[in-house]
């Protein structure tokens, strides 16, 4: 069952994962990102990084799209993360399941406007937002489960 879809320019970033993993029961992370899943080294960094005991798979955008079919069909507890909204816009549009997106980190970059401590987005990551919202997902901005959910579709 998938538990958390979560977009997180860092991927596995330590202490969030942790965070998250131990308050949903996390069984299996899977990261969507397209040159994450094409590069060794990342693979490597991100078997690293993730909690003892929960399983990691790393995905192409295709390649989650292509196996999604067998993922809900796992027993696992399972956080998706993602590090661009238009990896998980890609796959929103073909799993009408998802129905929630938690934005927990979107770096600042030039041109982005700041919508909360840690989530930036550019033109082109509120029109993925926007397009999320039209789809009917409720997306928060949350870094840790103990920290205050903010509504991210109130403010685009």
């Amino acid at each position: 069952m998938i538990k958390l879809v979560r977009i997180d320019h860092r991927l596995l970033h330590g202490q969030v994962v942790f965070s998250w993993s131990k308050a949903l029961n996390i069984t299996r992370i899977i990261v969507v990102d397209d040159l994450a899943a094409k590069d060794e080294f990342k693979r490597m960094s991100l078997n690293l990084s993730k909690p003892s005991g929960i399983h990691l798979n790393i995905f192409t955008v295709e390649e989650v799209l292509e196996k999604m079919p067998k993922i809900k069909q796992l027993k696992d507890n399972i956080m998706l993360i993602f590090g661009h909204t238009s990896s998980v816009l890609k796959v929103c549009q073909h799993c009408p399941e998802i129905t929630e997106i938690n934005y927990g980190g979107i770096a600042k970059k030039e041109g982005s406007q700041q919508y909360s401590n840690a989530v930036f987005l550019t033109k082109e990551e509120l029109a993925d937002s926007r397009a999320l919202k039209e789809l009917g997902i409720r997306m928060f901005m949350q870094q840790v489960p103990t920290s205050r959910k903010e509504e991210l579709n109130e403010k685009i």
